[in-house]
């Protein structure tokens, strides 16, 4: 049974639902456009879900059928106006949820369904797999707004779709389908509208049912490959997964002819 995670806020929903953490942006008359509470939210629930051993795997998601996130909710972009100012700059609330991110070290899976703009493909490019309905938009309307788009997005972007995409994407402000998506290297897999839970609770339960610390280091590793962590990070958590107790119920369950129990440790 799934438990409530307190957030804050009601336009950010959070669940612990067995191994899986879920976390929902629910201001759908919005299209699930984020607010400032709603980033600094976001953050506190990723780092919770970050230490709580139980948690395995995080999804996070649109409420609706319209939205994954429309983008950053433009009535706080008015306080950020002005030359030397950012969004970050003036609510440093604004850049938590991102950064938190960025510090997860545990798989993130996005559920996209319908719009996934500006702030909300700056949430979705730290997924590790993004899992997208064929009715799925994605974009940066930035260029369309005058505003600047926060260079950690970019980097995100470049390094999931490569400079030439990433160029066209920002550019233009133009949106794209979800086949564009796929091709550009945004999403990994787009499903009918009707099949995309059925499609993240297979991926979360195989995901689930790997090694944690091999999944770990894997997402340590990509990121230092990529030139966003540090390679000590990742080489320390390779390390601790040769020494681990689950390496040896691996072993011993491939000799066994039955599947691992893998405990994280």
């Amino acid at each position: 049974m799934a438990q409530s995670v307190d957030t804050g806020t009601h336009k950010l929903i959070a669940e612990a639902d067995g191994s899986i953490g879920r976390i929902v942006f629910n201001n759908p008359e919005r299209h699930n456009a984020i607010t400032t509470d709603m980033f600094a939210a976001l953050a506190a629930v990723v780092d919770a879900y970050e230490q709580d051993p139980a948690i395995r795997v995080v999804v996070i998601s649109g409420a609706g059928d319209r939205a994954f996130a429309s983008g950053a909710d433009i009535a706080n972009l008015d306080s950020a106006r002005g030359p030397s100012r950012t969004p970050s700059s003036a609510d440093p609330r604004s850049s938590r949820g991102p950064a938190a991110l960025g510090r997860l070290t545990k798989p993130l899976v996005a559920a996209v369904n319908g719009y996934c703009l500006g702030g909300g493909l700056l949430v979705a490019l730290h997924a590790d797999l993004l899992v997208a309905t064929d009715q799925a938009q994605f974009g940066i309307p930035a260029a369309r707004l005058g505003v600047g788009y926060p260079i950690e997005g970019v980097e995100q972007l470049v390094g999931r779709v490569g400079d030439a995409n990433a160029a066209l994407i920002l550019m233009t402000g133009n949106r794209f389908g979800a086949e564009d998506a796929r091709r550009m290297g945004l999403a990994h897999a787009v499903v009918p509208a009707d099949q995309l839970d059925d499609e993240i609770d297979r991926l979360c339960a195989r995901l689930v049912a790997n090694a944690p610390l091999t999944l770990r280091a894997v997402k340590l590793s990509i990121a230092a490959a990529a030139g966003r962590g540090d390679r000590q990070s990742a080489l320390d958590a390779i390390a601790d997964c040769w020494a681990s107790e689950d390496f040896a119920e691996g072993r011993a369950a491939f000799a066994e002819h039955r599947d691992p129990r893998f405990q994280g440790r």
